[in-house]
Order: C-alpha cells, then sequence, then structure tokens
C-alpha cells in the first residue's frame, strides 16, 4: 500500500477500527468484541488488503472531505491487491474476510458505484474456502466445530455465502453453491454458543435459496413458491419475536415481491387481479419497516438492505404510474403512496454522509419517482426533511428539474432486481386481468 495513505492513515485514525468498524461491523468478519484496538491492529496489518478494506468502510463515517480523499486511493489499491489474490492458492482468512467486506458494501466503495463485482468476488471466495484449511472443519458432513476458530470459520463462511446468494439473486447468475451446503450452513445452529444475529443469517441463507431457486424462474409455480415461504416462516417464527426481527421481515416480503413481480411479467394472459394489491402493499410494508426502524446502527446495514427498500419504492412508483385509475377505484390512496416514495427519498438522504449508498440510491428513486409521477406535489408535513415542492426545485440541496437528473444509463450500476428487464410498458394491462372471482377454483 502507498506509504502516503496506509503509514500516516493508519497512524493518525487508528480509532476508526474501534469506534466505526469494530463495533459495528466486526461481527461480519468475525473479529472478537473484546479484542482492543492495538491488538486488532496488529491482526490486520498482516493483511495490507483487509486493511484497506476495513478503512474503505470506517472512512465513510467519518467527514466527507476525508472520504473524498482517502476513498479513491483506498480503492484503487484494495482492487490492485485482489487482483494480485486471484493468482495465490491457498488464502489466508484475511482474504476472506476483506473480500466479505468488499462485497457488502460494494454499491458505494472508493465513491466509485458498483466498481465491484460482488457476485464474482464472493463465488472466488467460496471457490477458495473449498482449498483452504480454514474452512477445512465445517465442510465435510462427518466432522463438527469443537472450538472458537472453528465456529468463527463457519459464521464467516455462512457470511460469504448470504452475500453470495444476495447477488445471485440480484444479478440472475449462477449460485456457486448447492442444497447440500446450504443444509450443512444452518446446521452452525445446533451449537449452543450461536447469537441472534448468527441464527438470523441461517434463516436468511435459507431464505435466498429458497428466492433463488422458486422466485426467479420462469415459468414462475406462485403456490409451490408461496407454499416455501410459508414453510420458511414456520421454521423460524421464533426468531421474529426477537430483536432485530424487522430483516428477516423485510427479507420475507422482498421474496412475495420478487415472486409476485415475477408473475406479473409472465407471458400468461390472466393474471390474478389481487396481485397488484399485494404488490402496493409489500412494498409499502418494507418501506415502512424501513423508516419506523430506524436507530443508530442504520447507517451501518449492508447494501442490500437499501437495495430491497430501493426496489420496493421503484415497484411501487412504476404501479401507481401503470395502473393508477385502477387501483384509485380498488381503494387505494393513490396520494399517500406517493406521499410515502417521497417521504423515503427524504429518509434516504439522512443517512450518512453524501458518499452513503442510502444517499446515490435515495437519488436514483427520486429521479424515476419524477419521470413517472410528475404531476406530484408535496403536501404533508409528516417527512424526514422539509422539502420544497419537487418540480424544478431542491431536496437538501438536490436539483430535480430534468436537466439535472442522473444519467438516464444507470442500470448497470446496480442489481438487475432493481431495474428489471422488463419495462413499465411491457406490464400487461389491466383488461388482461381477471379478477379473484373470475378465476376457476
Amino acid at each position: 500500500m502507498p506509504l502516503s495513505v496506509s503509514h500516516a492513515f493508519l497512524l493518525s485514525n487508528a480509532r476508526l477500527i474501534d469506534t466505526r468498524f469494530h463495533i459495528h461491523y466486526g461481527r461480519w468478519v468475525r473479529f472478537a468484541e473484546d479484542t482492543s484496538t492495538p491488538a486488532l491492529l496488529v491482526q490486520v496489518r498482516r493483511s495490507p488488503l483487509l486493511l484497506c478494506s476495513i478503512f474503505l468502510i470506517a472512512v465513510r463515517h467519518t467527514t466527507q472531505e476525508l472520504a473524498d480523499q482517502l476513498a479513491p486511493l483506498l480503492f484503487e489499491e484494495a482492487r490492485r491487491l485482489v487482483s494480485s489474490a486471484l493468482l495465490d492458492t491457498p488464502q489466508p482468512v484475511e482474504f476472506f474476510q476483506a473480500a466479505l467486506v468488499l462485497s457488502l458494501w460494494s454499491t458505494t466503495i472508493g465513491q466509485t458505484p458498483l466498481s465491484i463485482d460482488s457476485w464474482l468476488l464472493t463465488g472466488y471466495a467460496l471457490q477458495q474456502g473449498l482449498a483452504s484449511s480454514h474452512f477445512s472443519g465445517i465442510l465435510h458432513p462427518e466432522k463438527e466445530p469443537n472450538n472458537t476458530a472453528d465456529l468463527d470459520a463457519w459464521c464467516l463462511w455462512n457470511h460469504i455465502c448470504i452475500a453470495h446468494l444476495q447477488y445471485c439473486v440480484g444479478t440472475r447468475r449462477q449460485a456457486l453453491l448447492n442444497q447440500a451446503q446450504i443444509s450443512r450452513c444452518v446446521r452452525l445452529l445446533e451449537n449452543d454458543k450461536m447469537t441472534n444475529f448468527e441464527a438470523r443469517m441461517a434463516a436468511e441463507i435459507k431464505l435466498y435459496w429458497i428466492i433463488y431457486e422458486k422466485c426467479c424462474i420462469s415459468p414462475l409455480d406462485i403456490a409451490g413458491t408461496k407454499n416455501a415461504l410459508r414453510s420458511w416462516h414456520q421454521e423460524w417464527a421464533a426468531l421474529f419475536d426477537q430483536p432485530r426481527a424487522q430483516f428477516l421481515e423485510m427479507g420475507f416480503h422482498f421474496a412475495h415481491l420478487i415472486a409476485s413481480s415475477q408473475a406479473l411479467k409472465s407471458a400468461r394472459a390472466v393474471i390474478r387481479g389481487s396481485i397488484l394489491t399485494e404488490m402496493v402493499n409489500l412494498s409499502k410494508a418494507i418501506i415502512n419497516l424501513a423508516m419506523e426502524t430506524t436507530d443508530e446502527r442504520t447507517r451501518h446495514l449492508t447494501d442490500h438492505i437499501y437495495h430491497i427498500i430501493t426496489f420496493s419504492a421503484l415497484t411501487l412508483c412504476r404501479l401507481v404510474h401503470a395502473y393508477e385509475s385502477k387501483l384509485r377505484a380498488a381503494g387505494h390512496d393513490i396520494a399517500a403512496l406517493d406521499e410515502l416514495v417521497f417521504r423515503l427519498v427524504g429518509w434516504l438522504r439522512s443517512i450518512g454522509l453524501p458518499c452513503h449508498a442510502a444517499h446515490l440510491l435515495g437519488d436514483i428513486v427520486l429521479a424515476q419517482f419524477t419521470k413517472l409521477r410528475p404531476a406530484f406535489r408535496h403536501v404533508s408535513t409528516a417527512s424526514y426533511t422539509t422539502p420544497r415542492d419537487m418540480t424544478g426545485s431542491h431536496v437538501n440541496g438536490l436539483n430535480l428539474s430534468n436537466d439535472q437528473a442522473l444519467p438516464d444509463d444507470i442500470t448497470y450500476m446496480y442489481p438487475e432486481f432493481i431495474f428489471d428487464a422488463n419495462t413499465v410498458a411491457d406490464w400487461p394491462q389491466w383488461d388482461m386481468m381477471l379478477s379473484d372471482t373470475d378465476l376457476p377454483v
């Protein structure tokens, strides 16, 4: 790593690992909670790649000026180190920790949108894991974890698996995992030392495996998919009464929303009319969950949570744009739906510094919203910001006139599910749909 970046930055900003990374991100990479900052620095300095990755995350929670100055330099070094690491086998544990960090927060890392292919990086980490002695105690069915190191390795492996599955769903690419490996991930919970966090990770692995196998395929078996999701919810019902359950709820709603979106875009001429109401309600539920459970941890969430929220908002915009009159006739408060998306933009732009992924995703929601709902006028006082009328004005300094909007070609930046392959114009018309009472039993 260049001396101008690493040495001076490390000496003057060692506290970032303690106050920014260790506290809010350490459990993802299995840093022991009781490890002191000096001891942690000794540990991570063994791997320039891990050190770069940690500071790339930590610097985003300092000042915008420092982030603008250091993030591009740190990212270029991290990218160089990753390229170099691709030539070596086996990899040390620090490589897997760094790969996970870079993948989970890839949306704006280094101040460059989606400059890391998280599917590719997590896939490579999984392949490397098969050759690493670090994971040898957990990848064989006949072995059981019998010490802290084995448990840490198993948790780290699970975290890489969930990150990989999230991007398999997001980019519509093949998973480098199979059913036996998914089942092995969940067996970790047989250990009585597992925390609520690790239990939720195991639950999400199974959920995203269902989404990957059932919700994203065509033709979609909607009944079979809903049965699988219902069974998943029953299996993990106890977690829904525990802290931080909102993220499992978001994932569950997201699975249904993905399945419903796939059904809506299917080639079948007859679709249940209630599917639109279900999609509206699912989108609302995800958005409200996000805003109503905001706390000090919100800015430290993985980017995938913000991808889900963004997808929900964009889906809601598209539904109202395509089916406004029919949704209104069905009893939906269209003004309230528009207001919800508008408030979400303010909420996204209230999170962290401008370099936070939430700000850029908020800009994307806003750009699509102003395009699809140009007649909207803000009237509610219940907002996370105090913006003026959207048309041709500013929200938190963002110019909303069309000539200042984001580029049209922004689909390359984000997971495919955010900008689905079909445009709103490709969605079936309401006249093609039958109500539930018109369908055969």
